[in-house]
C-alpha cells in the first residue's frame, strides 16, 4: 500500500513538475519583460505613427489662426446650414459659446474641444481632412492646352 501511494506522488510530480515550470516561465517573462507584452502591432501603432511623424497636430499659432466665432454670430451668417451640437464632446451648442471653423472644410467645433484635437492630429474630427494646405494642393490644375 505504501508503494502504491509513493507511485502515486511520483507519477503526480512527473506529470505536474513540467506544468508548473512552464507557468513560472511565463509569469517571470511578463513580469520581468514587460516590453514583451507591448511588442504588437496594434499596442504600438500610435506611437509609432508619432515617432515616425505619421501622426502629427498643429502648432499653436496655426491653430489660433483658424476663424472663431459665436454660435450666434455663426447662425445668423449660415442659417439653417450649422449644426446643433459639437462632434467633438456631443453637446449642444448655445448661443454664448465660442467656436472655430476649419478653413479646409468649414466643419464647425466648440474651441475648447477642438484646439486640443488639432494639436494631437492635423485633420478634422469629422471628415479627416487636413486643414494644412499642401505643395500639390497649392500648383494650379493642369488645362487641356498645356499637355
Amino acid at each position: 500500500m505504501d508503494d502504491d501511494v509513493t507511485l502515486g506522488l511520483l507519477c503526480l510530480g512527473v506529470f505536474s513538475l513540467p506544468i508548473i515550470i512552464f507557468v513560472g516561465l511565463h509569469f517571470c517573462t511578463l513580469m520581468c519583460m514587460p516590453e514583451v507584452i507591448a511588442s504588437s502591432p496594434n499596442q504600438r501603432a500610435p506611437q509609432d505613427q508619432r515617432l515616425n511623424g505619421m501622426e502629427r497636430g498643429l502648432d499653436e499659432a496655426t491653430v489660433r489662426s483658424y476663424p472663431k466665432l459665436l454660435y450666434s454670430q455663426f447662425k445668423i451668417q449660415n442659417g439653417n446650414s450649422v449644426g446643433s451640437s459639437c462632434s467633438v464632446c456631443l453637446a449642444d451648442y448655445k448661443d454664448t459659446d465660442m467656436l472655430r471653423m476649419l478653413p479646409a472644410c468649414a466643419h464647425v467645433f466648440h474651441a475648447k474641444c477642438v484646439d486640443p484635437w488639432l494639436r494631437m492630429h492635423a485633420s478634422c474630427p469629422i471628415c479627416r481632412k487636413s486643414p494644412l494646405r499642401t505643395p500639390v494642393a497649392e500648383e494650379p490644375p493642369l488645362t487641356a492646352s498645356q499637355h
